[in-house]
């Protein structure tokens, strides 16, 4: 689907984000769901970081999360800055792809899909 694989889909433990998770994992046929405390509670950001900083970079890995979280983090993973230039929708994803060797952790901005994008794949 989207011409992209997926190994893993990270996601907040939220009841909406989870769903989000099942969505997009049913139909990238990707079974590996992990729950990170850091996409629901800001406090918990910098763990996220530091988890992130260890992903093998040819590893394809979706967040999905809450806003204003996800937009602030993924501007930060991709630019360095933290600001809230990016918008997460209710039920959006991001996907991105991480740069070896970078500390802090960042990453290259491959997509992000909004929950009407979502609502189009699960339709087929």
């Amino acid at each position: 689907a989207l011409g992209v694989g997926c190994d893993e889909i990270w996601h907040s433990p939220l009841v909406r984000a989870v769903e989000t998770a099942r969505i997009v994992g049913g139909e990238m046929n990707c079974d590996r769901l992990v729950v990170q405390e850091g996409l629901a509670d800001e406090t918990e950001g910098e763990a996220l970081f530091d988890s992130l900083s260890k992903v093998d970079p040819n590893h394809e890995l979706f967040l999905v999360g809450h806003q204003p979280y996800m937009g602030e983090w993924t501007v930060r993973l991709i630019s360095g800055a933290v600001t809230d230039l990016v918008s997460v929708s209710k039920s959006g994803v991001v996907c991105l792809d991480p740069i070896p060797g970078t500390k802090p952790p960042k990453a290259q901005l491959r997509w992000l899909l909004r929950s009407k994008h979502l609502q189009m794949i699960a339709k087929g």
